[in-house]
């Protein structure tokens, strides 16, 4: 209403808007009219059959896009060789972790631990038991020793003082037995000649041990007994056992040393202890032949003729028994 009332006060300020609304108007109007002096021309112009078309145009432009798709591929052979390291890709893409490999279905057996952890606390027991035995009788285990290097004048007193102590004797009967049992164990495994459980193997080997002995020491009671030559038996026996004693102190080092040491090692333990022992057997044979020569008239031969009934004969029927029961080869 205010703006009615202005341009009707001023009838010039009237004529002024309205010029300028025609002046704004008038150009749309001059737009939508057609030029008249454009006239469509209705002739067609013939082509030129003489033209030929361009076809090496076409040509160019597949080789263009070839060489562009070769230049594409080179550069990206070339960023392939050079080596990423901005990124971990030399990680992610390696031989040993195949992720664009096709999937493997692997089938594995539960392996079988051959854990020597009872082998070690028996071993420990019997290092124990000798250390027990040298400390409660330290007067038996030095007099062991002692009879072994004396003259026969000192034996028959050195010999009596060990009669005295049974349980220190009966103790290192068992510690023979162990390591005799375990010594022999270790050898047969090492040397494949029987395939059984080593720890089956060792209680048969203890358990033969304790035949072989105590048939022995059975024998030459009813032996001495019959025959009334209990001292000529008794001696032999004492000889025998002591002997064995000295064997089994002196085979506990040679076990630890089959059992925890490597190849070359085990094979100059075999050596040595096996050669130790042929000795203790020669020596135990003299000493044994000596004790039953001072009480009877026994001659080499009739000696010899003993050791190969009573000692090696049962040896070797034993040895047939196994060879023919156990399985395995020897």
């Amino acid at each position: 209403m205010a703006a009615v009332q202005y341009f009707c006060c001023k009838p010039i300020r009237l004529k002024q808007f309205l010029c300028l609304l025609l002046l704004l108007t008038l150009h749309l109007a001059l737009a939508a009219q057609k030029d008249s002096s454009l006239v469509k021309d209705t002739v067609r112009v013939k082509q030129d059959s003489t033209q030929t078309k361009d076809s090496l145009a076409k040509q160019r432009v597949l080789d263009s896009l070839q060489l562009d798709s070769t230049k594409r591929q080179l550069q990206q052979q070339i960023l392939a060789a050079k080596p990423d390291t901005g990124t971990f890709d030399k990680y992610l893409y390696s031989k040993y972790l195949p992720f664009q490999a096709p999937a493997l279905q692997q089938f594995s057996q539960e392996r079988k631990r051959d854990s020597q952890e009872l082998l070690f606390y028996i071993l420990t027991g019997l290092v124990g038991m000798l250390a027990a035995i040298r400390l409660i009788f330290p007067k038996y285990f030095k007099n062991l020793f002692l009879l072994v290097m004396q003259t026969s004048v000192r034996q028959k007193q050195t010999r009596e003082q060990l009669l005295q102590n049974n349980l220190a004797s009966i103790l290192l009967n068992f510690l023979f037995l162990a390591s005799a049992g375990l010594y022999v164990s270790l050898l047969v495994q090492h040397k494949h000649w029987v395939n059984l459980p080593f720890y089956q193997l060792v209680a048969y080997s203890c358990l033969l041990l304790l035949i072989v002995y105590l048939g022995k020491f059975l024998f030459l009671s009813f032996s001495g007994w019959v025959f009334n030559v209990g001292e000529a038996t008794n001696a032999y026996t004492f000889i025998v056992f002591l002997v064995n004693k000295v064997l089994g102190i002196l085979l506990i080092p040679f076990v630890l040393v089959l059992t925890y040491s490597p190849e070359p090692m085990m094979q100059v333990a075999t050596t040595i202890s096996l050669g130790i022992c042929c000795l203790l057997f020669v020596y135990r044979y003299l000493i044994g032949f000596g004790a039953i020569r001072n009480n009877l008239k026994v001659s080499a031969l009739h000696f010899f003729l003993y050791l190969c009934a009573v000692e090696l004969l049962p040896l070797v029927l034993i040895y047939k028994l196994l060879l023919d029961n156990l399985t395995g080869s020897i």
